[in-house]
């Protein structure tokens, strides 16, 4: 009688009362805690609209209530699995070590809606323009809008024979998609420890608790591939409507107080000895809520090369997870770049699983404005003879916050691992801030690894040497800077898209004349 709380939820319906007496585990010699999530699970399972009040943090509550509706009855289990485990959950907080550098107050202290299914004209053009390049014509495009996969505005008649990419529920061949269900089934970080987790266990099971749709990109043996996987979010439709007034002549709004939340899900597949050039990017318009998570499962011998652009609005939070398994003599090369949204967080997680598999990770973070764009990784080294090679840069300037921790494991037994981790920071401004930490974590001997991290702003003799060329002093810290970006966009294949990123490091060159002042009185350049 005391297994759930009676209050708000009414008389249970004979339906669910047969499914929880009938339920084999539930027996009255096990602990509270363990009836109680049984309980919580078959109202879940058999009364949706119950889980709401099921759930005990509020905003995740919130969030459960603005959930669409699924697209096919193959995700329910998932989604009920994870909404049963939400209901022991409590939002991340900052007394949380993976969450402690990331202010989410914005995103917490504002309400959840649904968001508009009409994705804003101009960034829909704009994006599908960015494809209408030399040499990217043939280029297959899948689309996702606000979680769902979108066949109307997706182009694959550049896919391989043989070669998937659309719905999971459209997938055919039954053993190979029960495999790919069990892989979504797994929520990610339940059994991690939360002193060096990465962070994406809440966001994670809230992610597949309100799961509407998995878009798979499947590549068979032997196959080589290039897809581009675009995914547009949008505001809710009052919300729309607010910023048609503001562009009338009304008052724009400057600190939203509600985001429309959409979670993308996105299962990346490539069997043994394929090779898959992935480019993953993230756009959207007004105040919206992007809570991601991507999984790759790449087989032996194959290689993924991945390009993640997150372009979202300047009001967005984005949230996302990517998470990367690599089996015997795979390689993995991961190029991310961050630019965009209000607040960004990136957890990236890659499991070198096997002998002599591989990853390399470039890392990109722009940020200005009242930004926070923060990334956490974790590359695990799960057997010997392992490789990985970590380079991130930051650029900030403005009043923007840049939070990087990224974490090298090598667990007893991985011998012969060799890891190199660096991180390279421009603090551009007085009211800056960035925090890095690079840790190294190894239990074993027979290793060479190395991180390290700078932060300094950009060399007065560099700027000076370009001055004396004939350049003033904002123009030769804009050369330096979209030089140095420049240098970690060799793998994005979209010439407008890196033509933004290489614009955005310019307008960081500006200076505050409160540094001009300053740099007057001190110098004589």
């Amino acid at each position: 009688r005391k297994l759930v709380p009676m209050s708000g939820i009414g008389i249970w319906p004979l339906a669910a009362a047969a499914s929880l007496l009938c339920q084999p585990a539930l027996r009255h010699d096990q602990p509270a805690a363990w009836r109680t999530t049984w309980a919580r699970c078959a109202i879940a399972a058999t009364e949706p609209e119950v889980a709401q009040q099921l759930v005990q943090d509020t905003w995740f509550a919130t969030a459960i209530a603005a959930r669409p509706a699924v697209l096919a009855p193959v995700f329910e289990t998932v989604r009920d699995e994870a909404t049963a485990a939400l209901c022991t959950m409590n939002r991340p907080q900052r007394k949380d070590e993976a969450w402690r550098r990331t202010d989410l107050s914005l995103l917490f202290g504002a309400s959840l809606t649904t968001p508009s299914p009409v994705i804003d004209s101009d960034v829909l053009s704009n994006v599908l323009d960015d494809g209408n390049e030399g040499g990217n014509e043939g280029l297959a495009r899948v689309v996702i809008v606000n979680g769902n996969f979108s066949p109307d505005l997706s182009d694959l008649r550049g896919l391989p024979t043989g070669m998937f990419a659309g719905s999971l529920s459209d997938f055919e061949g039954d053993a190979t998609r029960d495999a790919l269900l069990q892989a979504v089934r797994q929520m990610p970080e339940t059994d991690a420890d939360p002193r060096t987790a990465l962070g994406c266990c809440q966001f994670g099971a809230l992610n597949q608790g309100c799961l509407s749709d998995v878009t798979l990109v499947y590549v068979p043996a032997d196959t080589i591939a290039s897809v581009r996987l675009v995914i547009l979010s949008s505001c809710s439709a009052d919300d729309a409507l607010a910023a048609q007034a503001a562009t009338s002549g009304a008052t724009a709004q400057q600190r939203p107080t509600s985001f429309a939340i959409s979670h993308p899900n996105v299962l990346v597949r490539l069997e043994p000895s394929a090779r898959l050039n992935l480019l993953q990017q993230y756009s959207g318009c007004g105040s919206y809520f992007s809570n991601g998570l991507t999984r790759l499962e790449i087989g032996e011998d194959a290689l993924l090369e991945h390009t993640y652009l997150q372009e979202q609005g300047s009001q967005a939070v984005h949230i996302d997870a990517l998470l990367a398994s690599c089996d015997a003599r795979s390689s993995y090369q991961l190029q991310a770049v961050q630019t965009g949204a209000r607040i960004s967080r990136l957890n990236l997680g890659v499991s070198l699983q096997d002998v002599q598999a591989s990853a390399t990770v470039n890392g990109l973070m722009l940020a200005s404005g009242n930004q926070l764009l923060d990334l956490h990784s974790s590359v695990l080294h799960s057997s010997g003879a392992c490789s990985s090679s970590q380079m991130q840069r930051n650029a900030l300037a403005g009043r923007a916050r840049v939070v990087f921790k990224g974490a090298v494991q090598v667990p007893f037994g991985s011998d012969n691992t060799k890891a190199d981790q660096l991180c390279r920071s421009l603090l551009l401004s007085d009211s800056a801030r960035v925090d890095v930490q690079p840790t190294l974590e190894i239990f074993t001997d027979e290793v060479e690894c190395t991180h390290g991290a700078t932060i300094t702003d950009l060399d007065d003799e560099m700027v000076f040497y370009l001055q004396s060329r004939g350049l003033d002093r904002k123009q030769a810290r804009t050369l330096l800077l979209q030089g140095w970006v420049n240098d970690c966009l060799s793998q994005v294949p979209l010439a407008r898209a890196k033509q933004r990123v290489v614009m955005k490091a310019g307008a960081l060159a500006l200076e505050s004349e409160r540094r001009v002042v300053r740099r007057s009185d001190l110098s004589s350049i």
